[in-house]
Parts: C-alpha cells; sequence; structure tokens
C-alpha cells in the first residue's frame, strides 16, 4: 500500500514537472535565427545618452554585449547581474543604483542573458536609482 501511494506520488511530480516544463517552453520568447541589426541606447547617470549598433547572428543580447564590451557583470542564480555598461558602474549596495533593460520602450521582462536579439531590435540599458 505504501509502495503504491509512493509511486503515485512520483507519478503525478513527474506529470507536474512537464506540465512547467511544457508552459516554460510555449511561452519564451522566440530567438531569430542568422544576422541581425540592432541598437543599444546607454542612458548614463548624468542622463546623457550614447547609441551602440551591432551587427550579429547571437540569439541573446547579453553574449553580443559581453563579447562587444559594452557590458560587465556578475553571473548570478537569475543569470547575467550587469554592473557596468560603457565605463559606468552602478552599485545597488552603495547608493541603489542598478542599469535597467528596456526593450522598445517596455521594461525587460527577462534578463540581458535571455532577451533575444530580431533584426531591428531596440534596447535601452538605463542607469536607474532606486528609490520608495
Amino acid at each position: 500500500m505504501k509502495n503504491k501511494k509512493l509511486i503515485l506520488a512520483l507519478v503525478a511530480l513527474v506529470v507536474v514537472i512537464a506540465v512547467l516544463a511544457g508552459v516554460y517552453f510555449a511561452t519564451r520568447p522566440a530567438t531569430s535565427q542568422g544576422d541581425k541589426a540592432f541598437t543599444v541606447t546607454v542612458v548614463h547617470g548624468d542622463g546623457t545618452s550614447k547609441d551602440f549598433t551591432y551587427q550579429t547572428n547571437e540569439e541573446y543580447l547579453g553574449a553580443v554585449l559581453l563579447a562587444e564590451g559594452l557590458i560587465q557583470g556578475d553571473d548570478g542564480e537569475y543569470g547575467l547581474y550587469v554592473n557596468t555598461v560603457d565605463g559606468e558602474t552602478a552599485d545597488y549596495a552603495a547608493n541603489g543604483s542598478y542599469w535597467a533593460l528596456y526593450v522598445g520602450e517596455e521594461y525587460a521582462t527577462t534578463g540581458i542573458d535571455t532577451t533575444p536579439v530580431h533584426d531591428g531590435s531596440v534596447f535601452r540599458l538605463v542607469y536607474t536609482v532606486y528609490s520608495e
């Protein structure tokens, strides 16, 4: 009887994991294959901005910006945490500052290393200071 309950519990767990994996793969942002050009606007802490245009066959934004030296960061449990962009460092512990990522005009819902790049994409990295 105990073995039967254990087997049923394991089967239920496998089903739940399969459903969650299916939802993830069905709702994750689509990527584009091949060459694409995109623009990144960096808005610094002093309000000045600078545009960068890249051509790549990479699928994700973080890989391109790391390879080009535009960003630096640390790998964390949620992916790459960007702390330096275009030579300017944001230090959340010191003053609540961080780099916010925007896809078009929308605040990104994915991390920089899981944000897909499409031909003609427009991104912004904005130096932001958290305030309550």
